[in-house]
């Protein structure tokens, strides 16, 4: 509920600080870029989305403050090759930040953390394959719902109209014994009845499968497709209901979530595009931006 307007007025209204303010679009990249700037020249402000972001750099550059960058998850954009134009303004790698953490080792050590290797080694072998393919092999089928839902404006909500809302049940069309995806048409339900009273536009069954299957033909980078919230629940379910997790820790996906942050280190960043760019562009600014 905080306006764009208020976080531009709030990173104006600071005092005693001359350095850059980075704009970010929540608290865990708050917490994520947090380990890696260099906060003697940085100050890291959530605006609550990434339109929201982009709204406070244009408010920012309409009065003169010039000291101001964003970043921005890049979504759908590289896969709708959807530019953003504004000077200072970066976007991930991949999909969000989840998944440029989960694509690394950080998945690994998050896993040891919560769950005992033998029993990993176990659900793996069965599988035939790592647990990072078998959580983004899921992913990848509710990230086309949610790619045609924005290509085609499907009416479908996938997250709570307010942080704490409850979130779409994935178990619905995701089988909490053998982790297998559980088809297409239980998806959809589960999308249709969570959209319910959230969304007024919501289209037809027949059709949002026509559109699903249209878009699932497509051949797509599997980490510009993929949502790491999705993962998350996925993780979560996995480790409470098939690997048995004892740890009094892991409470919710947000447990998860906030561990893979934990886990991600500098020197992973460090191998990122967006570090790279960011690092090209603080050289022209003559900052020192990150820590080394």
């Amino acid at each position: 509920y905080i306006t764009p307007e208020r976080t531009a007025n709030a990173i104006m209204q600071q005092s005693g600080f001359n350095g850059y303010y980075l704009i970010v679009e929540g608290k865990k990249d708050v917490k994520l870029y947090g380990k890696f700037v260099n906060q003697k020249e940085v100050r890291i402000k959530p605006a609550f989305g990434s339109e929201k972001v982009k709204k406070v750099i244009e408010i920012l550059d309409k009065r003169g403050f010039e000291k101001r960058v964003g970043i921005i998850d890049s979504d759908f954009k590289r896969i709708l090759n959807i530019k953003e134009n504004i000077g200072g303004l970066f976007i991930t790698d991949d999909h969000d930040i989840e998944v440029m953490i989960i694509k690394t080792k950080a998945l690994e050590h998050v896993l040891n953390i919560y769950c005992s290797a033998s029993k990993i080694n176990e659900f793996e072998k069965e599988k035939g394959t790592r647990i990072r393919d078998t959580i983004l092999g899921l992913g990848k089928e509710i990230g086309y719902l949610k790619l045609a839902n924005k290509v085609y404006d499907l009416g479908l909500v996938f997250k709570p109209l307010n942080p704490e809302g409850n979130h779409i049940k994935y178990t619905k069309f995701t089988c909490d014994k053998t982790f297998k995806f559980l088809g297409e048409e239980l998806l959809i339900e589960a999308a249709i009845n969570y959209s319910r009273n959230k969304s007024d536009s919501i289209k037809g069954k027949s059709e949002i499968e026509n559109k699903l299957k249209e878009v699932g033909e497509k051949e797509l980078d599997l980490m510009q497709l993929v949502n790491g919230h999705d993962l998350a629940h996925f993780l979560y379910i996995l480790m409470k209901k098939i690997l048995r997790s004892k740890n009094k820790m892991l409470n919710d996906f947000t447990c998860i979530e906030d561990s893979l942050i934990l886990a991600y280190d500098f020197s992973q960043f460090k191998k990122t595009d967006l570090f790279a760019e960011i690092v090209d562009w603080s050289k022209s600014k003559k900052i020192k931006f990150f820590e080394e």
